[in-house]
């Protein structure tokens, strides 16, 4: 098998895989509007949007592997051109990257109330997304892969700032929430399952860009770049459903549910400022508060519906 029929082997596998887990981005958004229908109209459009971009996302590389494979079958001069749906799934990747990493953003600034650090989030988000919609560009002008060649470093600034956030985002959320951590069992154990799910969804996508990232920029386009590379985007779409879910574990430790679907999109551990003992108070996020036992109203689940959850 030559490196073309290689690289349209890959793409029928990523298409047979992208398939699989926009079936499971479909149960997870039925789920999702099952259980959660009290949350914000800004997340429940964020969810539709995802879905509809990787259904959308599916047709196209369907359609991409039916030319290389069906249409183009024996003729060995179309397998060295990128179509127009090759290219595009590409622009489709970088902005679903950019949907999830942009919410994300939200979340780690109600954690932290840091401009800077939200900033540099969106920072890298944004250049995700400008090198990855030029990738898309430059590859509807050249046209064909043996071409791609000069231009490839658009590919690897692309991963590279993608993986980058990622893991700016796992990080500080871990961090975060850690420091949160205090001297109450039913507090900590909600934590814990935050940053279990965080590690989880988070460094998937972080390892996805990655293994991406580092297949093209030592083999170029080779099977487990195309392989892995056609369900990045949904990656990233079951990552941001699977945070949302994670709400129905956390309920059971934190909040008592009297009817199916009140769930609060932001379950927000709110740490506020706490009285330490009758002489004064004392500011937690200064790190100079000890939660004990008799502190228990110091933690508030908040259901404003405000503030992303964290």
């Amino acid at each position: 098998m030559g490196p073309q029929g290689e690289i349209s082997g890959a793409a029928l596998a990523g298409v047979i895989l992208n398939a699989w887990v926009l079936g499971l981005i479909c149960v997870l958004s039925y789920q999702y509007y099952v259980n959660f229908p009290r949350d914000a109209r800004g997340t429940k459009l964020l969810v539709a949007w995802m879905w509809i971009l990787q259904t959308f996302n599916a047709i196209i590389v369907s359609k991409m592997v039916y030319y290389y494979l069906v249409s183009s079958f024996g003729v060995w001069e179309n397998l060295a051109l990128a179509t127009w749906e090759w290219c595009l799934y590409v622009g489709l990747s970088s902005i679903a990257a950019f949907s999830v990493q942009a919410y994300y953003a939200c979340r780690v600034f109600a954690l932290s109330k840091s401009y800077t650090l939200c900033g540099i989030i969106l920072l890298f988000a944004f250049c995700q997304l400008g090198f990855g919609l030029a990738t898309m560009s430059e590859a509807f002008i050249i046209g064909v892969f043996e071409k791609f060649i000069p231009v490839a470093w658009l590919v690897v600034t692309w991963l590279s700032f993608s993986a980058a956030c990622d893991l700016i985002i796992a990080a500080t959320q871990v961090v975060y929430l850690h420091r949160h951590r205090t001297g109450i069992t039913g507090t900590n154990r909600i934590i814990n399952i935050l940053i279990l799910y965080i590690l989880s969804t988070g460094l998937l996508t972080t390892i996805m860009a990655i293994l991406v990232l580092t297949t093209f920029a030592t083999l170029g386009f080779n099977f487990v770049h195309v392989f892995l590379n056609i369900p990045l985007g949904a990656t990233y779409t079951v990552s941001f459903l699977a945070n949302l879910d994670a709400r129905r574990t956390v309920r059971p430790a934190g909040a008592e549910v009297p009817n199916r679907g009140t769930v609060p999109e932001r379950l927000d551990i709110e740490l506020r400022r706490v009285k330490h003992d009758q002489t004064g108070t004392s500011d937690f996020l200064g790190g100079s508060t000890k939660f004990t036992e008799s502190n228990v109203s110091d933690v508030k689940f908040k259901n404003d519906g405000q503030t992303p959850f964290v």
